[in-house]
């Protein structure tokens, strides 16, 4: 149950509606959202969508509401091509939407339909008087909505040729093609990024189902949906100055055109190369105009016809008494002529026809309007969001995954010292925390925790996890046990370099567990036959110049050894070290990186943190701090920006 007691927001109450319509009207911002979520009409006269109780009401039967009560929700609008069908839901709902959608045409050709209908009406009661002055007035209120029509036009060409931001262009035409939000109103700013996080889980949903459906339509069924609409956030529709300023600074919240302006953006779910093209057609207005007049006309012939079989008596000859030759006078007056052969008599016909040839006239500078907003649709605007649309979907994406839940409260705790919120997101079977952008570089956290006792185990759900995310860069982080201790002797070996929480970042990954034995002067003798893969050269790259400007905790570049074998034996530890003596570090992952990340083409490497020594006396003592240290390398690598347009294989 919400704050406003609806149990079920896509059952939202007109009483709920009309509360949070109130709330909107009396916010710092009211009445520019107000001007935002309903936009002036192409007549000038009316709004262009229906009272915002009746809008919210229909928003939340469709889902594209995101409701927390009166005080708190946010409203998403689809493209215009992407409307809910108007029968969905039933008649109720059919009625909702008309009075949401075409609210400009029902102000429009309501008056005028009721008088022609008074008018029709008045015919059998001989009241001609009457029947014209209805008539004249549905034609006074037609004429006066065409003048607003033409006036608007004519002020939204001169506005097109005034110099303007591309921010304001943004928000007066981008939503007709992008989802946006065109209303957001939450009194407390501090809950802005939940908030922002409901709206893009939220839209994702949309996009999911409508994606399924359409596959289904057509006797499909998709396998994952990815999710790439970027979502425009209209500024002039958030109703508070602190939600204005804290919006854009929440996670995936980009400003394509700049700090202060009308539009900032809400980044994808997924992001693939590339954007795809999407048409659509704003002119349509016209088309309702045409048979607007032709609906007037069709009417109008039974009144003239009506009127001049009674007004003619004997003397009908050349005047339209039958409703074909009435309907043949008034499409020669949209020539501005009459027929040579026909012509009325009856008092008012010759003001009606005059006004015929006027609607007429409209027709051209209608005509003129819809060409230009068709124009406008592809101006430079339009090119310079699809360009920063398809920066924001190019963005690099790096998947940090950890092997065990301990590491993962490790690497969490780092982000959040470092002011990021993760989130998590979960795309059944698994869930990710989302960390936040760094440096232009998009971060994810993912724990692949499987079967240890087998190498099917982690990197199964390694794969299905990069399978579904697709990131382009692939970073184990997490512990490993040192091979080179800085304090102590390994078998009679001498003592290394490393100490507890040192960084090691691999420069190969072996794999150990693969042996082969033979017998040597009666003695058997092992020999490695596993894989010995490298990590990307373009990663290591970036890690190895990372570690110039690193003042943290030691860093050390070598082999890892790998193997599903949970080392607590100072004897094995030696032996180890003798079969790899150049190997820094060992560890149960590494090693099953490369066939994952193959798989995917994503570049990978691994950045561990010494937790232990692998002998009898290990401890999970350091395991915390080990995994942070490992997580504030990579991190300090990221912010450094050498990932953010680099061309991973991903």
């Amino acid at each position: 149950m919400n704050a406003a007691g609806d149990a079920d927001p896509r059952h939202l109450s007109f009483a709920s509606a009309l509360a949070a319509a109130r709330a909107v009207r009396r916010a710092e911002h009211g009445r520019q959202a107000y001007r935002t979520v309903r936009p002036e009409g192409t007549m000038g006269w009316f709004r262009a969508r229906g009272p915002l109780s009746v809008l919210l009401v229909v928003a939340a039967r469709e889902g594209r509401l995101v409701w927390r009560g009166p005080d708190s929700f946010a409203l998403l609008k689809p493209p215009m091509t992407m409307d809910e069908p108007y029968t969905a839901g039933g008649l109720r709902f059919l009625l909702l939407r008309i009075v949401d959608r075409r609210w400009e045409t029902l102000c429009f050709a309501g008056p005028a339909g009721l008088a022609v209908l008074a008018a029709l009406g008045c015919v059998p009661l001989h009241l001609w008087r009457t029947a014209i002055v209805l008539v004249l007035l549905g034609l006074l209120h037609v004429t006066v909505c065409m003048t607003g029509l033409v006036a608007t036009g004519l002020r939204g060409l001169l506005r097109t040729f005034r110099r303007r931001r591309d921010g304001e262009l943004a928000a007066e035409s981008l939503p007709a093609r992008q989802w946006s939000m065109p209303l957001c109103h939450e009194l407390d700013a501090g809950r802005a990024g939940e908030l922002m996080r409901e709206v893009s889980d939220r839209l994702s949903r949309l996009v999911d189902r409508r994606v399924r459906a359409a596959s289904e339509s057509q006797g499909g069924q998709p396998n994952g949906v990815f999710v790439t609409e970027v979502l425009l956030c209209l500024v002039t529709g958030i109703t508070t100055d602190a939600m204005r300023e804290a919006v854009p600074r929440q996670q995936r919240v980009g400003l394509p055109f700049g700090v202060g302006t009308d539009v900032v953006v809400l980044e994808p779910r997924d992001q693939v190369p590339g954007r795809p093209p999407r048409t659509f057609n704003t002119a349509n207005f016209f088309l309702w105009y045409v048979f607007g007049c032709a609906g007037v006309l069709l009417m109008l012939a039974y009144l003239v016809a009506d009127q001049e079989r009674r007004s003619c008596a004997d003397r009908c000859a050349g005047r339209p008494t039958g409703y074909g030759d009435a309907l043949r006078w008034l499409g020669q007056r949209l020539l501005l002529s009459d027929p040579p052969d026909l012509r009325p008599q009856s008092p008012g016909m010759a003001l009606l026809g005059w006004l015929v040839s006027i609607m007429a006239l409209m027709a051209i500078p209608v005509a003129a309007v819809a060409l230009q907003q068709v124009w406008r649709a592809a101006d430079r605007m339009n090119r310079r969001f699809d360009k920063e649309a398809e920066a924001v979907l190019a963005r690099r994406k790096i998947l940090l995954l950890v092997a065990t839940l301990d590491e993962q409260r490790a690497t969490l705790d780092v982000f959040r010292r470092h002011g990021s919120e993760p989130y998590p997101e979960r795309r059944p079977p698994h869930t990710v925390h989302r960390l936040g952008t760094v440096a232009g570089a998009e971060l994810m956290l993912a724990s692949a925790v499987g079967d240890p006792s087998s190498p099917a185990g982690v990197a199964q759900v390694a794969t299905s996890i990069i399978g579904q995310w697709r990131p382009h860069y692939l970073v184990l982080v997490g512990t490993c046990f040192g091979l080179r201790p800085r304090e102590r002797t390994l078998g009679g070996l001498h003592s290394g370099e490393q100490a507890l929480g040192d960084i090691v970042v691999s420069r190969q990954a072996r794999d150990v567990a693969h042996q082969a034995v033979t017998e040597v002067d009666g003695e058997p003798h092992r020999l490695d036959r596993g894989p010995r893969p490298s990590p990307s050269a373009e990663l290591l790259g970036v890690l190895g110049a990372a570690a110039d400007s690193w003042s943290g905790s030691g860093l050390h570049i070598g082999p890892i050894v790998g193997a599903t074998t949970l080392y607590r034996s100072d004897e094995a530890i030696a032996e180890l070290r003798r079969r790899h003596p150049d190997a820094v570090a060992g560890d149960m992952e590494s090693h099953l990186l490369n066939g994952v990340a193959a798989e995917h083409k994503v570049d990978w490497i691994a950045v561990r943190g010494i937790s232990d020594w692998g002998t009898a006396d290990k401890s999970d003592a350091h395991r915390h701090q080990a995994a942070v240290n490992a997580t504030e390398f990579v991190l300090h690598a990221i912010e450094l920006g050498l990932l953010s347009h680099a061309t991973g294989t991903g």
